[in-house]
């Protein structure tokens, strides 16, 4: 009696983790993403908006995507320069008002849509594993500008794919912003926000399922961050991040090697870390890429 009962719930269990799987990683690789237009209304559509030179650019990966983006120009004679990444589902227009005006007091800024996001070309979101090789054309594209020592700059899957595609670049800073450390963490915590329960083996079971989907095997940036060095690498991490703990980002500090910093943004709720204390996340970023990109 008793055995068939727990084969029961076994074949129950199992059957709903086969659902969470199927229907989950279905949404992670091939997600509803944002228009390519300003959100809210009234937001800036390209950097002209809020007064900036800009070139539209596209470029193509080694594997055949073709990416669409902007190049700013600094406001400053140099030749170095960030490329600065998106998150999840989302485009460029995301961090256009926030971030670059700043750094393009400094550095030429590169943004661009990763592919299956905004204006690039379509393909599977994989949040690292395909996404380096953009990172990789991006890079590329500006050294054949001629610019020079390059930074990453990302927020949240932005962050996690620069960690994910650094040690293999010719990159000579980092910075990442609300960046997981494990692809499972965030994946679990939109199950739980969501009521699914058994959100751990859920979204174990999902990230297998998305492998599967890709043909890929999916990047956790724990992996990759020590691989960074002796590349500096500075993580911010916002204190009441519900999606992705701010832990994350601590695990990711103390995996990394020397050179390397962290700021913890008290407060902050996930990618807000720059809303809630701009002075202080703008002087640490700046100082930080001044050191190293010069």
């Amino acid at each position: 009696m008793l055995r068939a009962i727990g084969r029961a719930v076994g074949l129950v269990v199992g059957g709903y983790l086969a659902y969470v799987a199927v229907r989950g990683s279905r949404l992670l690789v091939s997600p509803e993403v944002r228009p390519f237009a300003p959100d809210p209304e009234g937001s800036p559509a390209t950097p002209a908006d809020i007064g900036l030179d800009f070139e539209p650019v596209r470029f193509t990966t080694d594997d055949g995507v073709t990416l669409s983006g902007w190049l700013i120009p600094a406001a400053r004679e140099t030749r170095t320069a960030v490329i600065v990444l998106h998150g999840f589902s989302g485009n460029r227009l995301a961090e256009l008002a926030e971030f670059v005006p700043w750094i393009h007091e400094r550095h030429h800024v590169l943004q661009f849509d990763f592919r299956g996001h905004g204006e690039s070309d379509p393909g599977y979101v994989t949040l690292g594993s395909h996404e380096r090789r953009d990172v990789a054309a991006a890079v590329d594209f500006l050294r054949s500008r001629g610019l020079g020592p390059i930074g990453l700059f990302g927020v949240s899957m932005g962050g996690a794919i620069a960690i994910v595609a650094a040690p293999e670049l010719p990159v000579a800073a980092v910075v990442v912003d609300s960046a997981f450390a494990e692809l499972r963490h965030p994946i679990g915590n939109r199950l739980r926000e969501a009521g699914y329960p058994l959100a751990e083996l859920g979204s174990r079971a999902i990230v297998t399922a998305a492998a599967l989907r890709t043909r890929s095997r999916l990047a956790n940036p724990i992996g990759h961050v020590a691989r960074i060095a002796p590349r500096p690498l500075l993580v911010i991490a916002p204190k009441d991040d519900q999606l992705i703990s701010w832990r994350q980002g601590l695990r990711l500090y103390e995996g990394a090697g020397d050179p390397r910093e962290l700021l913890v943004v008290n407060g902050a709720g996930h990618a807000e870390a720059h809303a809630v204390d701009p002075e202080t996340y703008q002087r640490r970023v700046l100082e930080f890429l001044e050191r190293h990109l010069g």
